[in-house]
């Protein structure tokens, strides 16, 4: 008869993976190359979108941002419990090593689109300009330095996802502005 693991359980196992997680990150992440790409790819892009951002627009561009956050968050957060990619390095051991990606270069280059591609179909087309370099380009750069691991995932599924995902949040950035304008 097996056994149904409980809560407990989970906890241990937590536990131990934290201290195996932290363990890792101080010995084979922290100050690694790898360490230092994560540190400048978590703060160089927010210097180069603060040059090129429409500051007449801050907020709503911020909006559209902080929905990129969510979204890509929630996503990756998806995909790594159903173990369909993974992050073998970490910038910090006590946050999820997506946060470079998910929370600053994923956001600040929807931002980016966002702002300089006005109708549909520019922006659509620099959404797939993105998942191109996003699928293509960057996850095999990341995959070759060890950052960015494809277990039951392909770069075509993420091409695909990148581009859905774009289009998504503009779509719902501008239903609220729609909703927020009636409101008025």
């Amino acid at each position: 008869m097996s056994r149904i693991p409980s809560y407990k359980d989970e906890q241990n196992l937590r536990e131990k993976l934290r201290d195996v997680s932290f363990e890792h990150w101080l010995n084979e992440d922290l100050f690694s190359f790898n360490w230092w790409l994560l540190l400048a790819a978590s703060i160089l892009p927010f210097f180069i979108w603060w040059r090129l951002v429409d500051k007449g627009r801050f907020f709503e561009i911020l909006a559209f941002g902080l929905l990129c956050a969510i979204f890509a968050c929630f996503l990756d957060v998806v995909g790594l419990n159903f173990i369909l990619w993974g992050y073998p390095d970490k910038l910090f051991h006590f946050i999820p090593p997506l946060v470079p990606a998910d929370f600053v270069v994923i956001p600040i280059s929807g931002m980016l689109i966002y702002q300089y591609f006005n109708t549909w179909k520019s922006y659509a087309a620099a959404a797939v300009g993105l998942g191109i370099l996003f699928a293509y380009i960057f996850e095999p750069l990341f995959s070759f330095l060890n950052m960015f691991v494809l277990i039951n995932w392909k770069h075509t599924y993420s091409f695909i996802g990148f581009i859905i995902f774009f289009l998504g949040v503009r779509l719902l950035m501008v239903s609220l502005k729609r909703a927020a304008e009636k409101i008025k």
